[in-house]
This record gives structure tokens, C-alpha cells and sequence, in this order.
């Protein structure tokens, strides 16, 4: 059944540092699934949330290692992740922090209602903590001693904590996914998940407050704060009204969840199993996108050399670019490498060479021929059904979230259009202006539906290409690098 409302939301980072590539992919991602959708729905049919995730140990000690106050830590990174939805045209309908007032009383609704259900308990717990990965990790999955993910010691840590009952919706999450296995994409993670799910165990949901004096304090106990995961999480539905607005809450959820390929557990098992704590339905679609690599194919690390920073990026070729490589040339959910040479050679070939030259080639011609264009009523019939044919596909893969696949498609439609005027010639001056007019108002609605496709991934270049069509303004959108 197809959504008359849909809600999209990222995971939220944390605020420990500046926003790295990987970062870049998952909001331009999102943000063109939210303008798709803006765009075929209404754009008060859809709902689009970002936001920073403030709590933790790791971020309370880099705020100490920076010398400031948490407070004025978690601001200063946080509007680090503001300035990089503005500079990569992300158009956000809500920015949500979890330092905020009314996030730590909605977090308390949260675990009040998993408490009145009988799905929180305490207990005394030892294990090894990574600071890292905010988490304890068990002995299996130690590596020469050390943390899989972060190459350190975990810190030995003795404490009495709140459990909650995750181990209770095992039987009730796997149901979920064997009656809706295409709620998580890629469909090749769906055994993952499976696996995850069966192994669940109860998991520790607060830290002792003296260890960790930065988060939101669990109701009636003063002496324990909630652990960033279980705080972090309930910010998907705290958004739209839980615990308060009711209706405002059943009109949007479930929703879809865009997060990286180092989150399944936590999206697809524990936040599912919050979910079925308070009664509420599990997401919509979970849409887990690959991982960005360093141009050497190797993941990213800071004593690799191999880290791209997105504002580089920008300050080099553009935000649009950048954005552009990001949702065509990277796959939009298999592990890629980012190659500058990639890039610029999409880039180039592309919007440059394909699209762009075919724009300032009809524009051209109309003016030159002083023809009009823009005439739905003079396309012909078998020319627009060939285009509406690439233009329907595309819309479908669109719709299906498969962003990169969609997006090649337009560039397929861009070079029918282009093989189209080099077979019909309409510049040769012997050919009757009725024919020329008629060739050109082919391409213009060609053209017209390129842009509308575009315009989730290259929203302000489709903006200028739509008006300079409209008014049949000369203009080199794409300058070749």
C-alpha cells in the first residue's frame, strides 16, 4: 500500500567531532529521499529529521580535552553539523538535539512507559566497556584483547545498572521481519538482522552518575543517567509527539531510518525492541547505506592519511558536486571508495557533457531559430512516450530508495535526448522551421523531465536549468573541471 504521508530521519552523530564524509552520505541521502517525496506527495505530506546526539562519556571527555564546558562543547558541534546541512542544501523540517529540555523530559516519558510494562530492572553487572563505541562489549568480540572497531583496551568496569528486556521481543521482532523482509535494505543484511535478533540479550540501559555526571537522569533515581543509546534512539518518535500528541504521533509513524552499516544492532534489534515495549509499530523501512572509503579502498582513519573531509571537498569543487558524487557516483547501499577522479570524471561526463550541453544546446538553437519551446501541445506522441518510459523507471527505483540507480537512469534519459539531436539535426538551415520547432519542443520537454528528476540531487543547478528553459536563457550550468 503506497504512503499518503511519509517521515524520513537520519541517525543522529555524535557531536564528539567535525562531520566527516560519511556523515555527508547518509544527510544528502536523506535529504533527496525527502525532496523525491516532497515532490510526488506534497511537501506537507512529508516530515524530515535530522539532529546531534549530545549525551556520552566520550563527548564529556573531549570536551574536557578541549577545555570547555560540555555545554559549550556540544553547542559548538552541533552547529557544525547546521552549517553543513546549509552548505550541502540538506532542507531539514526539524533539527533535534538530545541536550535540550524537552528531549530529557520526553526520554523520561520513554523509559516510564518500557518501567509500567515490566521492561526495566536492575541488576549488578561487570564487564568491559569500550568509551568509544559507548557500549559494553563481550568477551567474543575482544580482538587480542582490544575492541574490534577502535584497536583499544576496554575500560574494566563494576556497577549496578538498569537492564532492559530486550531478550523478552526476540520471538516477537524475528515474526516481524519473516512477514516484512522488505523493511530493511540492502535485502542481503536481512540474515544479519535475523542473527542479530536471536542473539539479543537484555541490555544495560544507564550508567552510574558519578562516572558519567553528563545526561539525563532516570526517573526516581538520581544516582544513574540514562545510557546514550537508549536516550539517543527514543529522539525518532520523542520528534513527533510521543508522550504528548497522540495523533500528531499515529499520523507519522512508523517511519524510515537512514543509518550506517556499524548500527544494524542498534536500529534494527534494540530500537525495535523499544518500540514493541510502549506499543508502538516497528519502522517502516530501515535503510542501511554502505560505507564511504578512503580512495585506497581502506576504511578511514586519521593514521591512514586516507580521511576526506566534506567542507575540503567543498571548498575544492562545490557543495553540489560534492553532493552530486555522493548520491550518484557512491553506491547507495555497497561500500565505495571516494576517488576525486571519480568525481570529477562523473562529473564532467555527466552533468557537463550530457545534460548541461544538451540544455545550452536546444536553448541555443531556439534562440538562434527563433522558434518557440516549452509547447506540450507539439511533442510528439511517440517521442514522449519514449521519454515518460525512462522517466517512469526512474521514478520507480526512486521510490524504491535506490537513489544512485535513479539517478543513472536520468543520465540515460539526458543521452537519448542527446543522440536525439545529433540525429535530427534540427541546426542544418534547410530544414523547415516547423520541423526544427517541432524537434526542439521534443527536447524541451525531455529536458524539462530531466530536471524534474534531477532536482532531488541537484536541487539549486535543477532550479537555474528549469528557469533558464522557461525563459530560454542562454546559460553554461555545468562548467567542465
Amino acid at each position: 500500500m503506497e504512503r499518503k504521508k511519509l517521515y524520513i530521519t537520519t541517525t543522529l552523530p555524535y557531536v564528539n567531532a567535525e562531520p566527516h564524509i560519511g556523515h555527508a552520505l547518509e544527510f544528502v541521502q536523506a535529504d533527496a529521499i525527502s525532496r523525491y517525496f516532497k515532490n510526488k506527495l506534497g511537501r506537507e505530506n512529508v516530515f524530515f529529521n535530522v539532529g546531534t546526539d549530545e549525551h556520552g562519556l566520550k563527548i564529556f571527555r573531549k570536551a574536557e580535552e578541549e577545555g570547555l564546558g560540555v555545554i559549550e562543547f556540544v553547542d559548538k558541534y552541533s552547529q557544525r553539523f547546521k552549517d553543513f546541512c546549509k552548505l550541502f542544501l540538506v532542507e531539514y523540517d526539524s533539527f533535534y538535539r538530545t541536550s535540550e529540555k524537552n528531549h530529557h523530559e520526553a526520554a523520561q516519558r520513554f523509559w516510564k512507559k518500557c518501567d509500567e510494562n515490566g521492561d526495566i530492572y536492575k541488576k549488578k553487572y561487570s564487564g568491559w566497556y569500550c568509551v568509544g563505541c559507548e557500549r559494553y562489549i563481550t568477551e567474543k568480540e575482544l580482538v587480542d584483547g582490544k575492541c574490534p572497531d577502535h584497536g583499544v583496551v576496554p575500560e574494566e568496569r563494576n556497577e549496578e545498572n538498569y537492564f532492559f528486556k530486550l531478550s523478552k521481543y526476540r520471538e516477537h521482532l524475528l515474526n516481524w521481519l519473516k512477514d516484512n523482509p522488505d523493511c530493511l535494505k540492502p535485502f542481503s543484511k536481512v540474515e544479519e538482522l535475523k542473527r542479530i535478533i536471536s542473539e539479543a540479550e537484555d541490555i544495560s540501559i544507564s550508567r552510574l552518575k558519578e562516572s558519567l555526571p553528563w545526561g539525563i537522569e532516570v526517573p526516581n533515581d538520581p544516582e544513574q543517567v540514562f545510557y546514550v543509546w537508549f536516550d539517543a534512539l527514543t529522539n525518532y518518535v520523542n520528534v513527533i509527539g510521543f508522550g504528548k500528541d497522540e495523533e500528531r504521533l499515529k499520523e507519522w509513524w512508523p517511519g524510515v531510518q537512514l543509518f550506517g552499516p556499524d548500527n544494524l544492532r542498534f536500529q534494527g534489534s534494540i530500537w525495535q525492541g523499544m518500540l514493541a515495549s510502549v506499543g508502538l509499530p516497528q519502522s517502516y523501512k530501515l535503510l542501511e547505506h554502505g560505507m564511504v572509503l578512503g580512495p585506497d579502498g581502506r576504511k578511514m582513519a586519521k593514521s591512514l592519511g586516507n580521511v576526506i573531509s566534506p567542507f575540503d571537498q567543498e571548498k575544492k569543487y562545490g557543495a553540489e558536486i560534492v553532493r552530486f558524487y555522493l548520491l550518484s557516483g557512491i553506491s547507495t547501499y555497497g561500500d565505495s571508495a571516494y576517488k576525486e577522479d571519480d568525481l570529477v570524471n562523473m562529473y564532467n561526463s555527466r552533468l557537463a557533457n550530457n545534460f548541461g550541453n544538451l540544455l545550452n544546446r536546444v536553448i541555443h538553437l531556439s534562440n538562434t531559430k527563433e522558434v518557440e519551446i516549452n509547447n506540450l501541445g507539439e511533442v510528439d506522441a511517440h517521442f514522449k512516450k519514449e521519454v515518460d518510459s525512462y522517466a517512469d523507471a526512474a521514478k520507480q527505483l526512486f521510490g524504491y530508495f535506490e537513489i544512485a540507480l535513479g539517478s543513472e537512469k536520468v543520465d540515460e534519459l539526458a543521452d537519448f535526448g542527446n543522440k536525439y539531436i545529433t540525429k535530427e539535426e534540427p541546426w542544418k538551415k534547410e530544414l523547415p522551421l516547423e520541423t526544427t520547432q517541432k524537434i526542439l519542443n521534443n527536447l524541451s520537454y525531455l529536458l524539462s523531465v530531466v530536471i524534474e528528476l534531477y532536482s532531488p540531487i541537484i536541487p539549486s543547478s535543477a532550479e537555474k536549468a528549469k528557469r533558464a528553459l522557461e525563459q530560454r536563457e542562454s546559460i553554461i550550468l555545468f562548467s567542465k573541471i
